[in-house]
């Protein structure tokens, strides 16, 4: 159920907007996890971050690989971490891949990439972004070029500021950016000083009194949005809680005052893990036998501890708009680990409320309401979101809440959620086991799902400030499908027809109510491959395994070793879905049917074939048996197509009753391995993982391409005779991977085309030398070095293969010592013929002779806005940009900028500027007669005014015939009414909410 309440949005000139709301996420109580800043489930979604899965070693990590010491990481050698070991040894992707290539080799009883003096890890970090809209992921290559896999391929990631460093025992790592540029040359900044990254800390135990300090390395798991550029100069600023930690607070035996006085800030966990290394002469007499009968009695529980720093958004600042989040202690703590020590008893805190300014001035406050609901166990749920001046509220309710378990209770399922079984002293099942093949099966085990608590702690109702409500009512998830790893398949995995249900919930119904209680849709969803059948669609994608034991046989010795392993914390619950269905049908009552269709495991296994075979065996330890399961031991990974699964396949819509459908779309994408193969960038956009499993390397491929839409097709059925649309998305360019071509098949047998062109495609000259470019084309210097690789400059339709028409926007040349400047629109051309420069026969660059200038725009300001524009009939047109260059406050038509006199300009502009410093609704008498002062001076001229509070509206409208409009707003800032002159009512506004 994708759920989220807005809170604010901004537009802004750089053409996204400033988002702030919080989202519900319906998949199931888990004990384990803590409430975010806005309560259960809930979670504030503004800004933006970078979060890193870490693999093995942090990228940025300087170890010493010739130290004989352990690493913080427990890698053995003290190796580098990927970035730092690239900037000192890069290879290509080929050479890792290939492992006796010399790329690698062994230290010790350790793989290593690079030199033994240079020895680093050979599996990087995986980073997910996500800022206003931009979402995508990247990893560094092989070579030390970052790769980025995004909808916008024109994405580059600059890691110059992130510095490599190292030691251990220091809280406080050294101030860490990274800048990430999309295709339209807006740049977004993430971390740059100790404020914006969540960090992590290991600890040994809970308790003042228990030699408790920080043994590791400060791990930096996300980097927050600091700052964004946008191409036309204008930023947004992120700011965060500042702490007063001092540089040894990690050490909490000598800092907890310390600590404790930054609270706000801190997270202190605790997690339960189950299992150690036994070697089976000590403590398994009777081989297998006597180790089964072992982990089946007894529990072996160790309990660790995480502290972890957060970087928490308070500010968010665009010119002068700023909206402000403002938290509050909940007045008690939950208890995140089991010790008896309270010195590291946090409070909880939560948002308290979010404000929207304007030069300082409130313009709107959303205060947020929390009820403390468990029991014993209380977690901060929350209860209301409200406008205190609107009385505008959001009201939420939620299911079986009275008797929550504690947050480290070992009564979880195999995936972390709740099955009530809080008396369970262990976390790792023991079932039957085959030590001969290495399968074993868990059934009726103390982490089986419990279905009956699907829906503990989930929202039940949501009320609107319409005084509308909407009911939700959930289900435990099934699945048809799992995914495996047995002795049949070699340990590798496998799509296996076993069915069954884990823990968690999925939405079942929605019912939406109007104020009156009168309902207005009723729906149901089923996750079955028939409408009415009873086999699920879904697949299981992570199929427990707890223990392994191994048999080695050398020359001189025979061991028996077993490896039991369990936490309490699930890492894939906490951050993804663990099932994905392959149809689902939505069922409208009384209106219809719509059947999806998903791509999935079936359709999309990984390819494991030849990477699973791509192995060396680095640390020979005689013969284990059952050897495929040792060589798998840390899995072994084929060509990820995760990307590929979970999209959109076909969508049938069927009126109520019938079985003849009304409308199916279907949808085909691109392959990720060969997204574009006209491209050979695309081709080899891959990095080389060295992962260590049992005593191999093996070396695997990670593509990092996107997966867009290839193709479309619409069929419409009436009276059963389909009428089809088919579009296909073309991205066969073989110098860069932006759509270069729609084209459309009407069931006429019509095809229309649309053909788009990029910097890239008409560069024809030097990217460094603006004179190389045929005239007007210079512009191409400054897209090129502001990376504005992904806006289409032209954009040519044809029809049955017959040109119909071409538009182009041509841009400004600005050169100030060699430093390109930012670029903004000139000119608007349109084509009637399909005209090219023949001087460039190699590139279809259009002959700018031959387009006809639909608009030209004269003259910006420094913030990027319009000044003055000419259309295609000569008239041109002034605007006037007031309240700090934020609102257009004149128009003068059939007027050019130079015919206005800047002391009129000025005087307007500055009255504009100083409205904007008073509270919403003031008096604007004087700002009014400076207006009309200006009007009365250009008496010649068609000239329109304008007023406004700002966040909140236009105040007043004159045109040129000088009878001006007010509008006026209620005390929640809703137009309630347009008026005249006079005060006659000419539109009036009513919000009718129910008593």
């Amino acid at each position: 159920m994708d759920l989220k309440v807005p809170i604010y949005s901004i537009p802004t000139s750089g053409g996204k907007n400033i988002d702030v709301f919080v989202s519900y996420d319906s998949s199931g109580f888990l004990p384990h996890k803590k409430s975010d800043f806005a309560g259960m489930g809930w979670s504030m979604l503004a800004g933006g971050r970078i979060t890193r899965t870490l693999n093995r070693i942090p990228d940025e990590y300087q170890g010493n690989p010739t130290w004989m010491g352990s690493s913080p990481f427990d890698s053995g050698v003290d190796f580098h971490g990927f970035l730092t070991g690239v900037r000192l040894n890069a290879y290509s992707n080929a050479q890792v891949y290939d492992l006796n290539s010399g790329a690698g080799g062994i230290t010790g009883l350790d793989w290593r990439l690079g030199t033994v003096e240079n020895g680093y890890e050979g599996e990087p970090d995986i980073f997910n972004f996500n800022a206003m809209g931009l979402s995508g992921k990247f990893v560094i290559g092989n070579d030390g070029n970052v790769l980025v896999e995004s909808e916008d391929p024109n994405i580059k990631v600059d890691l110059s500021g992130m510095v490599s460093y190292g030691g251990k025992e220091f809280c406080k790592p050294p101030n860490q950016t990274i800048v990430v540029t999309d295709g339209q040359g807006n740049k977004y900044y993430f971390g740059g000083d100790f404020s914006k990254y969540e960090i992590s800390y290991s600890l040994p135990q809970p308790g003042m009194s228990k030699n408790n300090w920080f043994k590791g390395f400060p791990y930096i798991s996300s980097f927050s949005l600091s700052k964004v550029e946008f191409t036309n100069g204008q930023t947004v600023t992120f700011g965060y809680v500042q702490d007063t930690l001092n540089s040894t607070f990690c050490s909490l035996a000598t800092s907890s005052s310390n600590v404790m006085a930054n609270s706000k800030l801190m997270n202190f966990e605790g997690y339960y893990q189950d299992g150690a290394r036994i070697d089976d002469w000590q403590n398994c007499p009777g081989g297998w036998v006597g180790c089964g009968s072992a982990i089946s009695s007894t529990s072996n529980l160790s309990e660790n501890f995480v502290l972890t720093k957060r970087s928490l958004l308070e500010s968010i600042t665009y010119g002068t708009h700023q909206i402000k989040i403002n938290y509050k202690d909940v007045g008690y703590p939950i208890k995140h680990y089991e010790g008896s020590s309270s010195a590291l008893l946090f409070n909880e805190y939560v948002i308290d409320n979010i404000q929207l300014l304007d030069n300082n001035h409130l313009i709107q406050n959303n205060v947020f309401t929390y009820e403390d609901l468990g029991g014993t166990n209380r977690r901060p749920f929350l209860k209301n979101i409200t406008n205190p001046v609107s009385n505008k509220v959001y009201g939420f309710e939620y299911y079986n809440t009275d008797n929550l378990p504690r947050y480290v209770t070992k009564g979880i399922d195999h995936w972390g959620y709740w099955n009530g079984n809080d008396n369970n002293q262990n976390l790792a099942p023991y079932d039957t086991y085959n030590a001969i093949t290495g399968d074993y099966t868990l059934n009726n085990t103390f982490r089986d799902p419990n279905v009956q608590k699907y829906n503990v702690g989930l929202l039940s109702k949501i009320i609107y400030p319409t005084k509308g409500y909407s009911v939700f009512e959930y289900e435990a998830p099934y699945y048809g499908q799992r995914v495996e790893r047995t002795s049949a398949s070699a340990f590798l995995p496998i799509l296996m027809n076993n069915g069954g249900a884990i823990g968690g919930a999925r939405i079942k119904k929605q019912y939406d109510y109007s104020e009156n209680g009168g309902i207005i849709n009723n729906k149901e969803y089923r996750y079955t491959n028939t409408l009415n059948g009873t086999t699920s669609s879904g697949i299981l994608m992570n199929w427990p395994r707890y223990i392994y034991y191994i048999e080695f046989n050398t020359p001189t010795s025979y061991q028996k070793l077993m490896i039991r392993s369990s936490s309490n914390v699930q890492q894939n619950s906490l951050d993804s879905y663990n099932i994905g269905y392959q149809k689902v049908y939505e069922i409208d009552a009384g209106k219809g049917i719509t059947e999806y269709d998903f791509t999935s495991y079936v359709d999309y296994p990984d390819i494991m074939t030849p990477d699973a075979g791509n192995l060396r065996e680095y640390n020979n330890m005689g013969s284990p048996s059952p050897l495929n399961l040792y060589k798998n031991f840390k899995n072994l990974y084929g060509i990820d197509r995760t990307i590929l699964r979970g999209k959109l396949k076909t969508k049938t819509i069927y009126s109520e009753g019938s079985t003849n459908p009304l409308n199916k779309t279907e949808f085909t994408y691109n392959d990720n391995i060969d997204y574009n193969p006209n491209n050979t960038k695309d081709n080899n956009n891959y990095v080389s993982f060295n992962h260590l499993s049992g005593a191999w390397v093996q070396g695997y491929k990670k593509y990092m391409n996107s997966s867009s839409i290839k193709k479309k097709t619409v069929t419409d059925f009436f009276n059963n005779a389909p009428i089809k649309t088919t579009t296909e998305y073309l991205y066969d360019n073989n110098i860069h991977l932006n759509l270069t071509k729609e084209k459309t098949e009407y069931s006429s047998g019509d095809i229309y085309e649309t053909k788009y062109q990029y910097t890239n495609d008409i560069l024809h000259g030097s990217p460094n030398h603006p004179a190389s470019m045929v005239p007007p084309y210079a512009f191409l210097v400054n897209f090129f070095s502001k990376d504005l690789l992904g806006i289409p400059l032209v954009v040519s339709n044809y029809k049955n293969n017959k040109f119909l028409n071409r538009t182009q926007t041509l841009y400004e040349f600005t050169q100030n010592n060699d430093i390109y400047n930012i670029t903004r629109p000139r000119k608007k051309l349109y084509y009637t013929e399909e005209k090219n420069v023949i001087s460039q026969p190699m590139i279809t660059l259009p002959d700018t002779n031959y387009g006809s200038v639909e608009v030209s725009y004269d003259q910006y300001d420094d913030k990027g806005n319009i000044l003055q524009y000419t259309t295609k009939d000569g008239v041109s047109t002034v605007i006037i940009w007031g309240y700090n260059k934020t609102q257009p406050i004149a128009k003068i038509e059939n007027a050019k900028l130079e015919n206005i006199g800047q002391s009129l300009i000025d005087s307007i502009v500055n009255a504009s500027n100083t409205d904007a410093l008073l509270t919403p609704n003031a008096d604007e008498t004087t700002f009014l007669s400076a207006l009309n002062t200006f009007r009365n001076s250009l008496a010649t001229y068609q000239v329109s005014t304008y007023t406004y509070d700002p966040l909140i509206g236009v105040r007043s409208i004159t045109p040129p015939s000088g009878i001006r409009e007010s509008y006026l707003y209620d005390s929640a800032n809703r137009l309630e009414k347009v008026v005249d002159a006079n005060g006659n009512i000419l539109k009036e506004m009513k919000y009718n909410y129910k008593n």
